[in-house]
């Protein structure tokens, strides 16, 4: 009996489905990883000439692939602390492997497919943060103490990425329930919204302002888009009145909210008003990116190479008249970039992130625009991209959204202009 090639066509949905569930599930914490060395050897197995021969054609996905290159090039500039760099080389793998992995998506995800990758997301959200939830109101009055002293309540992983995860959790929820989505019960879509209003709820439960700051910029920008593109007032007016009176409610409401912004007062009180950082969180954030801001100054063509940014840190800001007892890399993803590849390497870096929004056919999707809304707002305040779940939630996103938005439009198009015909 002749041997018979197998079908190996889901393979790149398993890998990612293995990756959503690797962002948020502990004892899948590798999946993301053995997910996109799967995906590697099928782009090699499956057609390589016309993989590779799209992802060349397709400056998007050259420049995220370039900012991988961008982080090995700055090891010639980076003499101090080699084990460093080669850290920030490893955490940057996926911006060279998922753009030429997930090549292989394009054109062969349905809509019912990517709905049901977004509900899968959904669902773990939810089961996600409930752990958490139960575990805030078990040891309530513990937990509001380490909000009056700057902490938080513990995360799978950083707190901040975590809660931007939440706020796009957020978004999922409310993108399925607009497009009436279920998988086999129509009382489905009730559970879909009670989960997305329940994940609004623990977002400020959390009170990471990273994500919350996240969700209120896509509501602003949802207004301007439901009164330019959609057109419909009374919608834009309902997320207007969302938008301005939820945060009022959930300071006296939401004792954690509450907590969080009379820390951040007094934060920036003792930092502003008497110079003192010394064990303060945004006090410690803010002077982190000035003292990167002048590492860029003065090493701005090369930068001061990534592998020695933590030791050229440490160095500024021991002679720091705040005296901060914790020292920091730049709290801003851009400053951290400017410091470490200098000017050449922001360039790159920036122009690979905006990049995609100016696809056409991608940035005319509310919900393509609102993850770079949470994604990209978050690179002000955080060094989101310099951990390995930041990293990988970005990048599996951003090219899922992009391979379905880009390539579904498409198919559309071409299926107009043959009616037309």
């Amino acid at each position: 009996m002749p041997w018979r090639k197998p079908d190996l066509s889901p393979v790149p949905l398993i890998c990612l489905a293995a990756i959503i569930a690797g962002t948020l599930l502990d004892p899948a914490r590798a999946m993301p990883s053995i997910a996109m060395m799967v995906l590697s050897a099928y782009v090699l197995i499956e057609n390589p000439v016309e993989n590779f021969r799209q992802f060349f054609r397709d400056p998007v996905l050259i420049m995220l692939v370039l900012v991988f290159f961008v982080y090995v090039a700055s090891g010639l500039n980076s003499t101090e602390d080699p084990t460093y760099w080669l850290e920030r080389v490893r955490i940057k793998l996926p911006f060279l492997a998922m753009p030429v992995a997930l090549i292989v998506l394009r054109k062969k995800i349905t809509s019912l497919q990517f709905c049901s990758f977004l509900y899968l997301f959904l669902v773990l959200t939810v089961i996600s943060s409930a752990i958490i939830t139960v575990k805030f109101m078990s040891d309530f009055k513990d937990v509001l103490k380490a909000y009056s002293e700057g902490r938080v309540i513990e995360t799978p992983f950083s707190h901040v990425r975590y809660s931007l995860i939440i706020a796009f959790g957020v978004i999922c929820g409310f993108y399925l329930y607009s497009k009436n989505f279920f998988l086999k019960y129509a009382a489905e879509r009730w559970l879909i919204l009670a989960a997305t209003l329940y994940l609004i709820f623990f977002l400020h439960l959390l009170a990471v302002r990273s994500g919350i700051a996240g969700l209120y910029i896509c509501g602003i920008y949802m207004i301007v888009y439901t009164l330019v593109r959609i057109r419909n007032p009374k919608v834009a007016l309902l997320i207007a009145m969302i938008v301005l009176v939820f945060p009022v409610v959930s300071y006296f409401t939401i004792p954690s909210v509450k907590t969080k912004i009379n820390y951040m007062k007094f934060d920036l009180e003792q930092l502003f008003l008497f110079k003192n950082a010394a064990s303060l969180s945004d006090g410690g954030r803010i002077l982190s990116v000035e003292k990167g801001m002048e590492l860029f100054q003065e090493h701005w063509l090369t930068g001061v190479g990534v592998g020695d940014l933590r030791v050229e840190m440490q160095r500024k800001l021991k002679l720091a008249p705040e005296h901060p007892r914790t020292w920091l890399l730049p709290h801003n993803q851009f400053v951290f970039v400017a410091a470490g590849t200098g000017l050449f390497g922001l360039l790159i870096f920036t122009v690979a992130v905006f990049l995609p929004l100016f696809n056409r056919r991608c940035n005319r999707q509310w919900l393509f625009v609102c993850f770079n809304i949470i994604l990209l707002s978050s690179f002000l305040t955080e060094a989101t991209v310099e951990e390995q779940m930041g990293t990988a939630f970005y990048i599996s996103f951003l090219l899922l959204l992009f391979f379905y938005f880009r390539y579904e439009n498409e198919e559309n198009e071409e299926a107009g202009k043959q009616l037309s015909n």
